[in-house]
């Protein structure tokens, strides 16, 4: 019999397909030839091939298209929001949970739950208000130690809110988990469980989710890099707009035979920019301690999702006070904000 083998550049799914067929022709000769022994042995081995080799195969098929479709997205704070619906995909997960690590504390940032995004929003809604404390005998303690995945099931013999992150809300019965890394700390967590389908869970889904983990970070932080320059290109066109204007104003004046005093000040024009109020009075003086650290967070291009994060407030809250400092400043966009402020920090 001549045997076919697909090509070595077909996906896996292409590749199963081909495995299964001679699996089943192979099968089918072992039993017209009355050799039942073999076909057992040639059952087991093809249960435990497609039960962990395949799936294994597979799950890292899944996770390059998941980071293919992450690279496509553009702003960080999306990435985050869609990041665990990735997870999910990539390792064969029910519900997914991403949290961020701050200040030695775990603190949910998005969630999903397969066919259920009221229920994702339920369950975000409450993990916001339940931020744990990483420390010992925490399971997710061990893991940001190692910096190894796990595979934890919840013993009914001790607290599972002593040894589980988010337990309260998540209720877990058995999950993986794995580290996010981000030049050489651990940034964050990722949790996933089977729940609501009921499967078991094994190293192949943890095994998983920990190649995600390690793909993810490269992910965002070229995504929080190009946001960046995309914000330092708006500033620097604003500037260059800015200082356009003024050489055009400068150029233009005529020039008159006037007391010493009017030289020096068209002197002055020429060389040096216009002084605006100081970090510490005029228009930046009217802003509010809150304001201020906003306004800090916004030029560095932050989005209103990130300084509610850093800030440990709501995003409508940082929309509130983003509006407030706009006026305050007499801006009209986030762009003439940040030339303004550069100008005030040239100058101070």
């Amino acid at each position: 019999m001549t045997v076919e083998l697909p090509p070595a550049r077909e996906t896996g799914s292409s590749v199963l397909h081909a495995y299964r067929r001679l699996a089943d022709e192979f099968g089918t000769a072992l039993t017209d030839l009355g050799q039942s022994h073999l076909v057992e042995l040639h059952s087991t081995a093809r249960e435990l091939v497609e039960n962990v080799l395949v799936r294994f195969v597979l799950g890292a098929e899944r996770g390059r298209v998941a980071m293919r479709r992450l690279r496509e997205i553009g702003p960080p704070s999306e990435l985050l929001e869609v990041a665990p619906y990735e997870a999910a995909y990539t390792a064969e997960l029910d519900r997914v949970v991403l949290s961020r690590v701050q200040d030695g504390y775990l603190f949910a940032e998005s969630v999903y739950v397969t066919g259920d995004p009221r229920g994702a929003v339920v369950l975000l809604d409450r993990l916001r208000d339940s931020p744990v404390r990483l420390d010992y005998p925490l399971v997710e303690w061990e893991v940001m130690r190692k910096g190894w995945p796990v595979l934890a099931r919840v013993d009914e013999d001790e607290d599972p809110l002593d040894r589980h992150a988010h337990q309260d809300v998540m209720d877990w019965r058995e999950y993986v988990t794995a580290p996010l890394v981000l030049e050489g700390r651990v940034v964050g967590f990722l949790h996933g469980d089977t729940a609501i389908s009921g499967r078991p869970l094994t190293d192949v889904n943890r095994d998983a989710l920990s190649m995600f983990a390690v793909a993810f970070p490269a992910v965002y932080e070229l995504a929080v890099l190009r946001h960046r320059l995309r914000v330092q290109r708006q500033e620097m066109r604003q500037i260059a707009s800015w200082a356009d204007t003024r050489t055009s104003e400068l150029s233009d004046r005529a020039i008159t035979l006037n007391s010493d005093d009017d030289g020096e000040e068209v002197n002055a024009a020429l060389y040096s920019l216009p002084r605006p109020a100081s970090p510490s009075t005029g228009q930046v003086s009217n802003l509010t301690r809150r304001e201020i650290e906003v306004l800090e967070l916004m030029v560095k291009g932050e989005s209103n999702g990130h300084i509610a994060q850093q800030l440990f407030v709501t995003e409508g809250t940082v929309k509130f006070h983003v509006k407030n400092i706009l006026r305050k400043m007499g801006a009209r966009n986030r762009s003439e904000l940040t030339a303004q402020y550069f100008r005030i920090a040239l100058n101070s």
